[in-house]
């Protein structure tokens, strides 16, 4: 297991670049595949100034839509309308309830399946549990594009967690991503190991900038 902890999402995402980069295995000419990561970051609405320099604000917005629009995003993708709760809602708002009644459940999962044309979304469960007094997400994703698509999901899947932990009244904690297949695609190799040297020489000057 590929296991890791950081300080933010943004943090995590560079990590999960670095080790799929370096340890994944090739997928044929297509790229490259790490296989079960374990990645762990903070549920939180403070800046991620990672995030924030190094991501493609269009994507964060395009997924936005796929998990909270009422309709698909421009890509024809919806999650909204394929999450399931235990009372089968998709609006969190049975989880809440549950957390509520029962704060040591473990039955608070939501759940995202395919329309039944063969196709299955990146993200499949999310589960919300109270524990230590603070709401902790644990997430499975089938497979994510490490470089263009994970950091989008798990801020999304963030912002859930915040949800629920404000409706469930106590403070949002963790979120643990498992993913079944980090992978990157040949095409986008340059692109990663410019931005990998480009946060390197951010938190090099910011190292500098803070010496006495």
């Amino acid at each position: 297991m590929n296991y890791f902890k950081c300080g933010s999402l943004g943090e995590a995402w560079l990590r999960l670049l670095e080790q799929t980069l370096e340890k994944g295995a090739p997928m044929g000419d297509e790229g490259y595949e790490l296989l079960g990561v374990q990645a762990i970051f903070p549920a939180t609405n403070s800046p991620d100034v990672v995030l924030a320099r190094l991501a493609d604000a269009q994507m964060l917005d395009e997924m936005d839509k796929v998990f909270f629009g009422d309709g698909p995003n421009s890509l024809g993708h919806s999650y909204a309308n394929l999450m399931r709760g235990p009372d089968n809602r998709h609006d969190l708002e049975d989880i809440t309830a549950l957390l509520h009644a029962e704060p040591l459940t473990k039955r608070a999962v939501v759940t995202l399946c395919g329309p039944g044309n063969g196709k299955v979304p990146c993200i499949n469960v999310i589960q919300f549990l109270v524990r230590a007094g603070a709401v902790e997400t644990i997430y499975f994703a089938r497979g994510q594009d490490a470089f263009r698509k994970f950091y989008a999901d798990a801020l999304c899947i963030g912002k859930m967690a915040l949800k629920v932990a404000a409706g469930a009244g106590v403070p949002g904690g963790s979120v643990t991503a498992f993913v079944g297949s980090s992978h990157i695609y040949t095409k986008d190799v340059a692109a990663i190991r410019d931005t990998l040297e480009r946060a390197k020489a951010q938190r090099s000057s910011e190292q500098a900038g803070g010496l006495p």
